[in-house]
C-alpha cells in the first residue's frame, strides 16, 4: 500500500490529512476526522465532513465525545449500528448529533499515553461489512502514532541543538558570549580592517583581588558578583559593542565602529564606582578592575586576532603593575613576561593542528606490590631546539583558547597508545589518566567525544580516567555536574587531581561523581621528615577513604616518602622515585604489567 508507506516521510498534520483522504474515499462513511485530546478537548487535526459541518480546528469536550467510551473499553471500535451499542444509545438521548455508524480507534504517543483518535461517522446504519476495515484502521492509527513520535523526537533533537549551538558560544553563568563567539567576531573585525581599513579596538580587564572576594564570601557570591559586573559593563557600551566572559573573572570588549577605545574603557571603570549588592544583599562591595586596550586605527598594519587580544593581555598586566583600577593602552616597548607569548603562540597553534605535540607517559604505581596500574598521558612541546616546559606552553594554550584542541590531541594519542598496551598485556584493566581542563569540563560535547575515543580504540570505558582540578568545578559548576555526570554514565571514571590546592568545598566535591583523589605534590615534599606533614596526609587519606575514593598521592621522590605512604595505608603513588615521565617505549614491553 503506498499510504503505508509514504505515511512515515510527511510531516504528523500532512500524515492525518492523508490518512482522512484515504479513509473518505475507501470507507463509505459521511465523516472522518483525526483529532487529538487537548485540555479536556477533542480537537480535529484533519476533518473531511459531508454531513455535520465540522472543521479542523473546531472541537468539544472529551466528555461530549462517542469515543471516550471506545478509549475505556465500553464501546467497541467499529460499531455498523451505533444504536445498538448500550453505552452510544445511552449518550445518544443527550446529543444532537445523530449517529447511525460509529467507528473509532486510539492513536497512542510513543510513551503509550493517549493521543487522539480516528474517527469515522454516519448518520445511517450501515452494513457489517463495515468490520472488516478493522486491521486497516489498526495499521493507520499505529503509522500516525509512529509519525507522531518522529516528530516529537526531530522536535527535541532540534530544541537540543539549538540549546548545544547557544552553549558553545555562551557563558552559561552571565549569557554572555564566551571566548569562542568573541574570538569569531574579532577575527572578523580584523578581516575587515585588513580590507576596509575600518578601525577595531579590544578591551581586555579583569577583576582586582576576585579571589578573595571567594575566599572570604564563597563562590556564589563571586558568582553573583560576576553576573552583576557584566550588566553593569553592559550599561556603559554601545548597542554595537560585544561584551564576553572569556574566563573566570576576565572579560573582554569588543569595539568594530569606531569612537575611542580610552573614553569606553573609563565609562567601565567609572560604572565600578557605586557598591555592589551581592550575597542575597547580605553584602556590599567595590569592584576595582585593571584594563588593557590594544587597537588598530585604520592606517595601522593589520594583525591576527590572537596578536591583537594578545596585546591587550599584554596591557592589562601593565595596568596591574602600575596599581590597579587603571587603563593600560598597549605599546610595543611593554616586556611584561606575557610578551614572550607573541612569538611562541603562532608556532603553538601551529604544532596543535598539525598534531606536533608530544605525549609522555608517567606510571602509577600499586604500592603493595609496586606494578603499574595506570599511565597518566602529559604533553610536551619542543619548538625548534627548545623544550618548552608545561608550565609556560599550557597556560599560553589557554590564553590562545587551544586548550579543547591540546586536550583533544592527548586523549586521542593516549587512547590509542593504551589500546595497544592492552593488546600486548593481554587484558583491557590497564588504566589511563588525561588532564581535563575547566574550559573542557564544562562543553556539553566533550561526552561525545570520550565516548569516540572509547569507540574507536575498543577499550573498557573504565580504563579512561579524565583529571579535573579543584578549580574546574568553580567557574560553571551546574554545568561540570552535568558533564561529569554523563561521563561516568558511559563509564569512563573521573579523578580529582592537585587535592588540597584549589578552593572547592566538600559541598561541590560531593556534587560531582568522582572515582579517584589525586593528593598534590605540596603535601608529600617533607612527608618522611615532618611529623605534622605526616598528620595531614593521614587526614587527606582518611578523607579519600571516607568517601569511597581510591587515593593516589603524586611527588613521591624518596623511599622514605613511600615507607610513610605503606605505613599509612596508602594503596597507590605516583612520582620520580618510580618514574619520570617518558615515551611509551620506555615502559612496555615489560613483564610486570602482565598481572596489572
Amino acid at each position: 500500500m503506498r499510504l503505508e508507506s509514504s505515511l512515515p516521510l510527511m510531516s504528523f498534520e500532512e500524515a492525518c490529512a492523508e490518512v482522512v483522504r484515504y479513509l473518505k474515499a475507501a470507507v463509505p462513511l459521511g465523516f472522518w476526522s483525526v483529532s487529538r485530546q487537548e485540555n479536556g478537548r477533542q480537537v480535529h487535526v484533519s476533518v473531511q465532513d459531508d454531513v455535520y459541518g465540522k472543521a479542523v480546528g473546531d472541537s468539544h469536550d472529551w466528555s461530549d465525545s462517542y469515543c471516550q467510551f471506545m478509549v475505556t473499553g465500553e464501546a467497541p471500535h467499529i460499531a455498523p449500528d451505533a444504536m445498538a451499542v448500550p453505552r452510544f444509545a445511552a449518550a445518544g438521548v443527550t446529543r444532537e448529533l445523530r449517529i447511525g455508524a460509529y467507528v473509532g480507534i486510539p492513536i497512542r504517543a510513543g510513551d503509550g499515553s493517549l493521543f487522539g483518535t480516528i474517527c469515522g461517522l454516519d448518520p445511517e446504519i450501515q452494513p457489517t461489512s463495515l468490520l472488516d476495515h478493522a486491521p486497516v484502521l489498526r495499521l493507520l492509527a499505529d503509522l500516525l502514532g509512529r509519525v507522531l513520535e518522529a516528530e516529537t523526537l526531530r522536535e527535541e533533537a532540534e530544541d537540543r541543538s539549538i540549546e548545544l549551538r547557544w552553549l558553545a558560544l555562551h557563558d552559561q553563568l552571565t549569557g554572555l558570549p564566551n571566548r569562542a563567539m568573541f574570538l569569531d567576531r574579532l577575527q572578523h573585525a580584523v578581516e575587515l580592517h585588513r580590507r576596509d581599513h575600518r578601525p577595531v579596538a579590544v578591551l581586555l580587564f579583569d577583576l582586582d583581588d576576585f579571589k578573595a572576594v571567594n575566599d572570604r564570601l564563597g563562590h556564589a557570591a563571586g558568582d553573583d558578583l560576576l553576573v552583576r559586573v557584566g550588566e553593569r559593563v553592559l550599561g556603559a557600551l554601545r548597542a554595537g559593542d560585544t561584551l564576553a566572559r572569556l574566563s573566570g573573572d576576565e572579560f573582554a570588549v569588543l569595539l568594530e565602529d569606531g569612537g575611542d577605545p580610552l573614553v569606553t574603557g573609563r565609562r567601565i571603570l567609572d560604572s565600578m564606582r557605586e557598591p555592589f549588592v551581592i550575597a542575597k544583599g547580605h553584602a556590599q562591595l567595590t569592584a576595582a578592575v585593571s584594563m588593557g586596550v590594544a587597537d588598530l586605527t585604520g592606517h595601522d598594519e593589520p594583525v591576527a586576532a590572537e596578536v591583537l587580544l594578545s596585546h591587550a593581555d599584554i596591557a592589562m598586566y601593565s595596568a596591574k603593575a602600575a596599581g590597579k583600577h587603571r587603563i593600560a593602552l598597549y605599546d610595543p616597548a611593554m616586556t611584561l613576561p606575557g610578551a614572550r607569548d607573541l612569538a611562541l603562540r603562532g608556532p603553538l597553534r601551529r604544532a596543535v593542528d598539525a598534531g606536533g605535540i608530544d605525549v609522555v607517559y608517567q606510571p602509577i604505581i600499586e604500592l603493595g606490590s609496586g606494578a603499574p596500574v595506570a599511565f597518566e598521558a602529559l604533553a610536551r612541546w619542543r619548538h625548534g631546539s627548545e623544550d618548552v616546559p608545561p608550565d609556560v606552553f599550557v597556560p599560553m594554550a589557554a590564553r590562545a583558547d587551544l586548550l579543547p584542541e591540546l586536550t583533544a590531541h592527548v586523549l586521542e594519542v593516549a587512547g590509542a597508545q593504551l589500546a595497544r598496551w592492552s593488546v600486548e598485556i593481554g587484558h583491557r584493566r590497564l588504566r589511563m589518566s588525561v588532564n581535563i581542563p575547566p574550559a573542557v569540563i564544562v562543553d556539553p560535547t566533550f561526552p561525545d567525544a570520550v565516548a569516540g575515543v572509547i569507540s574507536r580504540y575498543g577499550l573498557a570505558p573504565e580504563q579512561l580516567v579524565l583529571e579535573i582540578t579543584e578549580d574546574s568545578l568553580l567557574a560553571d559548576l551546574p554545568a561540570a555536574r552535568a558533564v561529569t555526570a554523563r561521563l561516568r554514565s558511559i563509564g569512563a571514571g573521573l579523578a580529582l587531581d592537585d587535592f588540597g590546592t584549589g578552593y572547592s568545598s566538600l559541598v561541590h566535591l560531593r556534587q560531582i561523581p568522582l572515582q579517584y583523589l589525586k593528593i598534590d605534590r605540596e603535601f608529600t615534599g617533607d612527608l618522611d621528615t615532618n611529623p605534622v606533614t605526616e598528620r595531614f596526609m593521614r587526614a587527606l587519606l582518611a578523607l579519600g577513604g571516607d568517601l569511597g575514593l581510591d587515593v593516589v598521592v603524586e611527588g613521591v621522590e624518596r623511599p622514605g616518602q613511600a615507607d610513610v605512604l605503606r605505613r599509612l595505608g596508602c594503596g597507590y603513588a605516583q612520582g620520580f622515585l618510580f618514574a619520570e615521565p617518558g615515551p611509551a617505549a620506555t615502559f612496555l614491553p615489560a613483564a610486570d604489567l602482565m598481572g596489572v
